[in-house]
């Protein structure tokens, strides 16, 4: 299923208030009548090359730059609301962000890098709270019923106040580390979020043309780590070796999650030197420009460039300008591969984190 959208703006809001705020504007060009774009596979289907056709093209790739006197760069481009800014820095902050958007509605999926709902307790409209242990909200009983099956000894491992059902789900069932929605350092980012969710709402629905994703789980997805030679097929524990002794010692609870020699949980986290790395550290760069050089067989089109004015060296150079490239990208996916919810309702009011299938990568 090929959803009806031809425009994806990804948004990294980056802090509180907006200075390192960046966005990049997508298009996608469609193949021509000989390659229609109903030829797209679903997002089961991770080979490079099935896919959409056509080709991407990087509209605006600004946000945290300063605009010349030809009006060229920044965010905005000299197209739609963003583009009425004049000369020197061009930070998108609230208002400007808000303008820019909604320049683009019934045009655009938007993808934020921010959680685009709070958490249950604090969405929670009782009158009076019944506690954890008798609330029957069905977000909070998810909860409880993923805490039962953790068996802490009365230490609870979720906290629907500072959690929520997708990031449990991101962390446990496909080993990438979330951030947590009310979590240390996320309020002012936050509470940022829920404001222009609501400024927007009269022309983005979540999960129709608003998507909240995390650039981490994108990358880590679409470039894990090959299998090493002694692992399991699966990646889900060492593999006997030639006499039949395990190449390494993995503990695990009565259910086969592994643990701890304490006993406690430890989640398996997906291995991919291209996540881990992509930022703040002397590989960044050139972990950024192989990103860049494979995104189009990822995402099945015959190329991804940058248009007129548009540098892809800073979307290379800048965190933040990154991320919001990978935000867009994954919209795109969204939009082409025809992602679902997963059928659990919890998610259709606790949130969704869209992220792609895993990959398989051999190489």
């Amino acid at each position: 299923m090929t959803r009806p959208f031809r425009t994806f703006i990804g948004v990294d809001l980056g802090g509180g208030k907006g200075k390192t705020t960046a966005l990049t504007r997508l298009r996608w060009d469609p193949p021509g009548p000989a390659a229609p774009a109903g030829s797209s596979r679903m997002a089961g289907e991770g080979a490079a090359g099935a896919g959409p056709g056509g080709a991407l093209i990087v509209e605006d790739c600004g946000g945290n730059r300063s605009r010349g006197a030809d009006g060229a760069g920044g965010a905005g481009g000299g197209s739609g609301a963003g583009g009425r800014v004049g000369s020197g820095p061009c930070p998108l902050y609230d208002e400007r962000l808000v303008e820019y958007l909604l320049g683009h509605r019934g045009e655009a999926v938007v993808a934020m890098d921010a959680p685009l709902t709070l958490t249950a307790c604090v969405r929670c409209q009782l009158p009076v709270c019944p506690g954890l242990a008798s609330c029957e909200v069905e977000t909070v009983r998810w909860f409880r019923a993923r805490n039962a099956a953790a068996d802490q000894q009365g230490k609870p491992k979720y906290t629907p106040y500072t959690q929520r059902a997708t990031e449990v789900v991101l962390h446990e069932d496909h080993g990438i580390m979330p951030r947590e929605t009310l979590g240390q350092g996320m309020g002012p980012l936050t509470a940022r979020m829920a404001y222009l969710r609501r400024a927007l709402s009269g022309a983005f629905v979540l999960n129709h043309n608003l998507l909240e994703v995390y650039p981490k789980a994108t990358l880590t997805q679409l470039f894990p780590d090959p299998e090493p030679a002694g692992t399991a097929p699966g990646g889900r524990g060492p593999a006997a070796g030639a006499a039949g002794r395990p190449l390494g010692i993995g503990y695990r609870d009565g259910n086969g999650r592994p643990i701890g020699l304490d006993g406690t949980a430890r989640p398996r986290l997906t291995a991919s030197q291209v996540a881990r790395h992509y930022k703040r550290s002397g590989h960044a760069l050139s972990i950024r420009e192989r990103v860049l050089s494979e995104l189009a067989a990822l995402g099945g089109v015959a190329e991804l460039r940058f248009g007129p004015g548009q540098w892809r060296e800073f979307a290379l150079q800048s965190d933040h300008q990154f991320d919001a490239l990978i935000c867009a990208f994954t919209a795109f996916l969204w939009a082409t591969k025809g992602w679902q919810l997963p059928a659990e309702p919890v998610f259709r009011e606790d949130g969704w984190i869209w992220f792609p299938p895993r990959a398989a990568r051999t190489d």
